[in-house]
């Protein structure tokens, strides 16, 4: 019987290398800087709002907004990316991130900031979907696995991680430091690019990149459930981590009095928990496959939430201290890291006809998701802990059962390809 990793070995198309293989590292770079560049700013969001001189709800917009423009830059840039290719939409959409990055740190009001995170974030999620799409076009199988592993895991690291490098700037600097911070980045981005990514997707092997052509690789892969199962439980479960990325600010400081320097501890051990659990991805991924560490992920992140709904119902009165809601967090975004990487894996192989159209639907509509739910916790208060603890409960338990049920679906498939094969 084949193992999980040579049944998905056996669902990765082959594709041609090309003279020049892109760096890695500057993937890397166009994948993880856009995150990244969603919460720096995390800690100084008090700070920003005296200084705009604006309410809390308008600054949190801006975190909002980016993650908005991030899920749209991914659906658009994507599918077009199948038609003219991979470089010139990366150059364009990183020169563009950091023109952004100059305009959000010289914002004089909050309307005008708010205005220029969407558009930051729109170029940013164009670099992290061509991207992806850009590994698709030259690996295959468990290398393919290991990469998308890499990549996805610094999608969901940077924003955890973010907040803490914020409080470090914030130590010698202002709000606008950290966007100044960012526009570096943007440039460093750039130049990664243009220098080592190549022309990954030839001419003969592209779509159209009308309206129409780009409509309709978009409905055959949503219409698709071996591709679109994996959408919903990846969706599904960064719901629930943007919940916290959303709400844990103001909910922390104000159910358990702490500062920026504890919260940028916080989100740091959080951080390290989200790596160890990208790096046993990685360790394992060869032997259990990537339907399997999903469900192991998803079990962690079941576990977490719903211990931590049981503190929230508990009160402070009975779980006063910060250690308990904390290392529930963390056991959290250990499951994440193993959640994310094997659901772009699957998607991406399940998509593997319209490379870039997979990676702009299943990374597009995961932001676009996460976008919807970030405001929630501030809506319904953020004076407990019991409103983001019940919506991320709720959100990790439908994922729970979606992932089961896209398991039990995957293994069917994977029974009939090996009796055919």
């Amino acid at each position: 019987m084949s193992s999980p990793g040579a049944l998905l070995s056996a669902r990765l198309p082959f594709h041609p290398r090309l003279p020049r293989s892109p760096a890695f590292a500057s993937l890397v770079l166009v994948t993880g800087v856009g995150p990244l560049a969603l919460d720096t700013y995390l800690p100084a969001l008090p700070a920003m709002q005296r200084s705009l001189h604006t309410s809390a709800p308008m600054v949190q917009l801006t975190v909002t907004m980016y993650i908005v423009g991030l899920a749209l830059g991914q659906l658009l840039a994507g599918p077009l990316s199948d038609g003219l290719g991979r470089r010139l939409p990366l150059l364009i959409s990183t020169a563009g991130f950091t023109v952004m990055g100059v305009v959000c740190a010289t914002a004089v009001d909050a309307q005008l900031l708010v205005g220029a995170r969407l558009l930051h974030g729109l170029l940013a999620g164009a670099g992290v979907s061509v991207g992806r799409a850009v590994v698709s076009d030259g690996v295959q199988g468990q290398d393919a696995a290991r990469k998308f592993g890499t990549l996805s895991s610094i999608n969901l690291i940077a924003p955890v991680i973010a907040p803490s490098i914020g409080a470090v700037i914030l130590g010698f600097g202002d709000w606008r430091t950290v966007f100044w911070f960012v526009t570096v980045l943007g440039a460093v981005m750039f130049v990664a690019v243009w220098i080592g990514v190549p022309e990954t997707l030839p001419a003969d092997q592209r779509h159209g990149s009308g309206v129409s052509a780009t409509g309709r690789r978009m409905a055959d892969l949503a219409g698709d459930w071996a591709f679109t199962q994996n959408v919903v439980v990846q969706c599904l479960a960064t719901a629930s981590f943007f919940t916290y990325i959303g709400g844990s600010a103001f909910v922390l400081e104000t159910v358990y009095g702490i500062g920026q320097g504890r919260y940028a501890t916080v989100f740091t051990v959080n951080a390290i928990a989200m790596i160890c659990g990208s790096l046993t991805y990685r360790f394992l991924v060869h032997r259990l496959g990537p339907i399997w560490m999903r469900s192991v992920g998803l079990s962690f992140g079941m576990t977490a939430t719903t211990g931590l709904i049981i503190v929230a119902l508990l009160g402070t009165s009975r779980v006063p201290s910060l250690i308990v809601p904390w290392a529930l967090l963390c056991v959290l975004t250990f499951g994440m890291g193993m959640i994310g990487p094997s659901s772009m894996t699957l998607a991406q192989a399940a998509g593997r006809r319209a490379r870039g159209t997979a990676s702009a639907l299943q990374g597009g509509s995961a932001f676009l998701v996460g976008a919807c739910v970030t405001p929630l916790t501030g809506l319904f208060g953020y004076h407990s802990l019991r409103p983001m603890a019940t919506l991320m409960v709720s959100l990790m338990f439908c994922a729970f059962i979606a992932g089961f049920v896209s398991m039990k679906s995957s293994r069917r498939v994977a029974a009939l390809e090996s009796l055919a094969a």
